[in-house]
């Protein structure tokens, strides 16, 4: 355990931002705040910019939160992807679950 904290800011009108490290020891963490805070179905623009080391359950969770706000009918944009979880998302096959989804017509 490295002792580093994740956080979760929510900026509001469905925008938040995460920041730290976004392992196996954070996942849970983030997973339940993100319940709680009621931004699991809630956030549309996730700001990952200050994501400062990543693994396979981080890229886990993001996929799952886009999941759950897709059940809702909401679109998810991800925003200062780092290139840490772009690799691994590219390597794992996932990288098509964290692009932006593609815009609406006329938009």
């Amino acid at each position: 355990m490295t002792g580093a904290v994740a956080q979760l800011a929510d900026r509001g009108a469905g925008r938040c931002a995460l920041s730290g490290p976004l392992t196996l020891e954070a996942a849970p963490l983030l997973w339940r705040e993100l319940q709680a805070g009621g931004l699991l179905t809630a956030a549309a623009e996730v700001d990952l910019s200050g994501i400062t080391d990543s693994d396979s359950a981080g890229l886990a969770l993001l996929i799952a939160w886009r999941a759950a706000r897709g059940k809702t009918g909401g679109a998810m944009t991800f925003t200062g992807l780092p290139q840490r979880l772009r690799l691994l998302a590219g390597l794992t096959g996932a990288g098509a679950a964290l692009a932006s989804p593609p815009a609406a017509p006329g938009a």
